[in-house]
């Protein structure tokens, strides 16, 4: 998982695997840390974004092995469509 320095991300849902996995990406790829946000569904996240500044990234985990990223012009992209990117 790639995300860009200054971001706010927000994520969800928020479960023990999606939780280590954001710790592990705050922790191994920013020096001053990342701001993340837990949302309990899409919905949610996709509701906080309308309100969130323009530096806002979400991820919505789908399951154990894949996640879509939605910025704040509410395009969702696979990880798969990400790196190729």
């Amino acid at each position: 998982l790639l995300v860009l320095a200054c971001f706010l991300v927000g994520f969800g849902p928020p479960t023990p695997m999606a939780k280590e996995i954001m710790k592990k990406v705050a922790f191994d790829n920013f020096e001053d840390g990342l701001i993340t946000e837990e949302y309990l569904s899409e919905e949610e996240l996709e509701e906080a974004s309308f309100l969130k500044p323009s530096n806002f990234v979400g991820v919505v985990f789908k399951d154990s092995m894949s996640y879509q990223l939605r910025f704040h012009d509410s395009i969702a992209m696979s990880s798969i469509y990400t790196e190729s990117r």
